[in-house]
């Protein structure tokens, strides 16, 4: 319920380019869609304005055919690269953080087992 309660408070562009809350590791299919998600939406997006600018200005059908392919093409490379190091990031984050909690968990059992032997000082 609570992560319900957190999906709809994020912002919209957090639900598009990553909709997890960081605390466990991505899946393959939830990487899949990370980078799917920067590699087409921003791309797409940049695309888009560059026709528009390229219409605007005048250039010819071959030139703007260029830009086009180009700006697509470039930003498909950068951001899916930049979404493998999200994702690289955010699972290794994960993973730490789940290594530390569990170091913490056993420290705390230990403790609660020298309790039962008569405590801090053995007595």
């Amino acid at each position: 319920m609570q992560q319900r309660q957190e999906r709809a408070r994020s912002s919209l562009f957090r639900r598009i380019f990553f909709p997890y809350s960081g605390g466990e590791t991505l899946t393959i299919k939830q990487s899949l869609r990370i980078i799917i998600a920067w590699a087409l939406v921003i791309p797409v997006s940049m695309t888009l304005l560059t026709l528009v600018l390229s219409l605007l200005l005048g250039f010819s059908p071959q030139r703007i055919v260029l830009l086009v392919l180009i700006t697509f093409l470039s930003g498909v490379m950068v951001f899916g690269l930049l979404s493998l190091v999200v994702i690289a990031t955010n699972n290794r984050a994960a993973r730490l953080r789940q290594e530390r909690q569990g170091r913490f968990s056993q420290r705390r059992q230990t403790a609660a087992e020298g309790e039962d032997r008569g405590g801090r000082y053995g007595s």
